[in-house]
């Protein structure tokens, strides 16, 4: 509750006066909102500036909104959208069927007022200010762009008593800390389907990003319909590609909720595809069709597999013809005709070289034009394309690979090399910076890495306070999380990109200060809630997965084993699977195997976490919880005796062995505590048991294993702020 002592002191800030009390109760009672201190709000990324007051906004189906200007033709269809959600989530009936010019009433409950209209572009105002009183919601915004950034806050904010429906009582004003909020989709090795796509921009804009990054091609596949070159799509895509009316609707559908959609076309590498329909553009001669780029044949040591992956000539475009040029040239104008973003994505990236080295032809024209090596030969490649961008009034984009000193200014570049030596020297944000090129973060923000929120939440790639040079200031635009397809698919890529990409939202619109890591958890966990109520599949597609495993058995069996597992983290698993037969990986081959069901962050893990934390703080009802849940999870081992001849149930079925052991020699550990006995021996015995069960198995891992050696041990020690890739 709001302390009118409190209220005076943050009014002042001083010491107050008998009779300025008297004065400031009358305001009290006059003003229908009382703003008074940040408090604990259920929204996601967090406002910049949040106050609160006493009291409620209840909704009834007298609730209506108003729009203006009711011309803006985004900002009407925004707000008819945030009309139906509202009116879905609380089955009020509302008596406003649908805003138009003609309904729109200044006494509306909700006023949502814009400025400026237009569609959402690097630059746009996303800021606006959100009231909300006891009676009337005002939201104001500078642009179209900020006015439907609001609604997602005020869609956020609903919330649930006993009596119903309300909103809390706030004042905010609201800003992205960086422009560029993306996400990138690989829909070339694993074709994501046009659905799965719309699910994921309804997610985004209700978490604030604002760009969607289409990986469109690579080896495995070319996914975008060319009436030029008709062959891209009918030989390179397997029948899996978007036809133009498709993409156009899309685009359409994002540009509706604030969200720009960026394509990649990604060359001189990744391009065994296009060759399926047009070898003459390939430095190999041959027969190609779409596929892996690597094909090892059989489990190779990780050093090895590095090697080959630097000296395997892979399928590469031949840089040295005109007609590569004279290709690319219509192939861009007639995608830029589709895609209306001002950003073009050339890829350029994970190119070795060899396939140059070893045509003779390429060797020659290198010589004849003074070019010294590959990499010389890739910077070549890469500004042919950008002039050709650049004719076609479109700003370059490519992987940190393009970058070097020669490199127009208005390139931007996507950093995403992590800091691990065997992949190379990674590329310094500010070493791009310092050269005048625009830079997005991606290293760090790898979703198929399966690192938990808190991870990507504390990011080091992004600086860890507010950039007060304006030079860096201007050129670090933002950042993008990134979901690659080798071990994604239709099926479970939503349980893969989310709710983590939330927290990467949260990272890059909210506050350098802003870095709860309980409160994130807190809030990410209502937010997933919300996403799948608004349509979002990772819930249910991990239902479906899970009973494609156990049949006609119950999936209860099963949960409660797969809430508490992961996948291995890192590249373990990818470079684990590079080494499988083609017919285990090839782009039809199911992705069923329990790591790639369970989720990434386990939630269960987090709720178990904040028990046995509260216990070790002497918590009785927390040591109740802590004590029930050991006791359900020591008969786990017993009911996976029911999966017996369930290769991939079985293939996991050790950790429900280690969830029994280790569960009853915790709720030993709690008895021992309370006589105050515990010997050395016993404790050694445990710690190895604990460490046997920290092993992988399955490509999974056991997530609640540091809780349970917090309840053997006494001590909860922090979670790592990062995890090893290899």
């Amino acid at each position: 509750m709001t302390s009118l002592n409190g209220l005076y002191l943050w009014i002042n800030n001083e010491i107050i006066t008998p009779d300025m009390k008297k004065l400031y109760i009358l305001a009290a009672f006059c003003f229908q909102f009382i703003a008074f201190a940040t408090a604990q709000i259920n929204v996601m990324p967090y406002p910049s500036s949040v106050k609160t007051g006493d009291g409620k906004l209840r909704l009834s189906n007298y609730f209506s909104i108003s729009v203006y200007p009711s011309k803006d033709s985004l900002l009407m269809n925004g707000a008819n959208r945030l009309l139906q959600s509202l009116n879905r989530k609380t089955s009020t009936f509302f008596l406003q069927e649908y805003i138009t010019p003609e309904s729109n009433d200044v006494e509306s409950a909700c006023q949502i007022t814009s400025g400026k209209p237009g569609n959402f572009q690097q630059g746009t105002d996303e800021s606006y200010k959100l009231t909300i009183t006891s009676n009337r919601i005002t939201l104001d915004a500078q642009h179209s762009i900020g006015a439907l950034r609001g609604m997602e806050t005020i869609l956020q904010l609903l919330s649930k008593d006993e009596q119903g429906f309300y909103f809390p009582l706030v004042d905010i004003s609201d800003k992205p800390r960086f422009g560029w909020r993306g996400l990138m989709i690989d829909v070339a090795r694993h074709f994501i389907p046009l659905d799965v796509l719309k699910r994921n921009i309804d997610a985004m804009a209700a978490v604030k990003l604002n760009v969607l990054h289409l990986h469109l091609t690579d080896d495995e596949g070319f996914r975008m319909e060319s009436k030029v070159y008709p062959k891209l799509h009918q030989m390179g895509s397997n029948g899996n590609y978007y036809t133009q009316a498709e993409m156009k609707g899309l685009i359409e559908y994002a540009r509706l909720r604030g969200i720009m959609v960026i394509p990649e076309f990604d060359l001189p590498g990744h391009s065994r595809s296009w060759f399926a329909g047009y070898p003459e553009l390939a430095s190999t001669p041959g027969v190609y069709e779409p596929g892996h780029r690597f094909i090892f044949n059989g489990t190779k040591p990780l050093p090895e597999l590095i090697a080959m992956i630097n000296s395997t000539a892979t399928p590469t475009i031949d840089p040295s013809k005109e007609y590569t040029y004279q290709f690319l040239d219509k192939l861009i104008g007639e995608m830029s005709s589709i895609f209306t973003s001002a950003c073009f994505h050339i890829g350029a990236d994970e190119n070795n070289g060899v396939a140059w080295k070893q045509n003779a032809n390429i060797v020659a024209f290198m010589k004849k034009n003074n070019i010294p090596d590959t990499k010389a030969l890739d910077h070549y490649f890469v500004m042919r394309m950008y002039a050709i961008i650049k004719k076609h009034k479109r700003t370059m984009v490519g992987w940190e690979e393009l970058f070097n000193k020669n490199l127009p200014k208005d390139v931007i570049v996507q950093k995403w090399k992590p800091e691990v030596a065997m992949m190379g020297t990674p590329l310094k944000a500010e070493t791009v910076i310092a050269q005048g090129n625009p830079v997005i973060i991606s290293s760090g923000f790898y979703l198929d890495h399966h690192m938990p929120a808190h991870v990507y939440y504390l990011n080091s790639a992004i600086p860890k306070t507010d950039i007060a040079d304006p030079a860096i200031k201007a050129n670090l635009l933002g950042g993008e999380a990134a979901q690659w397809t080798e071990i994604a698919d239709a099926e479970n890529i939503e349980g893969r990109i989310w709710p983590g990409t939330a927290a990467i939202a949260e990272r890059l619109w909210s506050a350098a200060s802003v870095t709860d890591i309980d409160d994130m958890y807190r809030r990410l966990n209502i937010l997933n809630l919300d996403l799948d109520e608004g349509g979002l599949q990772h819930f249910a597609n991990q239902d479906k997965e899970l009973r494609r495993l156990t049949g006609t058995q119950d999936i209860s069996q099963v949960k409660q084993l797969t809430d508490v597992l992961t996948p291995v983290r890192g590249y373990k698993r990818l470079f684990g699977r590079m080494s499988k037969s083609n017919e285990e990986t090839n782009a039809i081959a199911p992705l069923n195997e329990v790591a790639d069901i369970v989720f990434v962050d386990s939630r269960k893990k987090r709720e178990f976490r904040q028990q046995v934390g509260n216990y070790l703080k002497k918590d009785s009802l927390a040591e109740q919880a802590v004590r029930q849940q050991l006791r359900q999870w020591i008969n786990e081992e017993q009911q996976w005796e029911a999966f017996k001849g369930n290769t991939a149930l079985m293939a996991v079925s050790v950790h429900a062995h280690n969830l029994s052991v280790l569960s009853a020699a915790a709720l030993e550990a709690m008895d021992m505590r309370k006589k105050g006995s515990m010997g050395e021996d016993w404790l050694a015995a445990k710690k190895e048991l604990i460490k046997k069960a920290s092993v992988a198995a399955g490509d999974v891992e056991l997530a609640v294993i540091p809780e349970l050696e917090a309840l053997i041990t006494g001590i909860l020690k922090p979670e790592p702020a990062q995890y090893p890739l290899f």
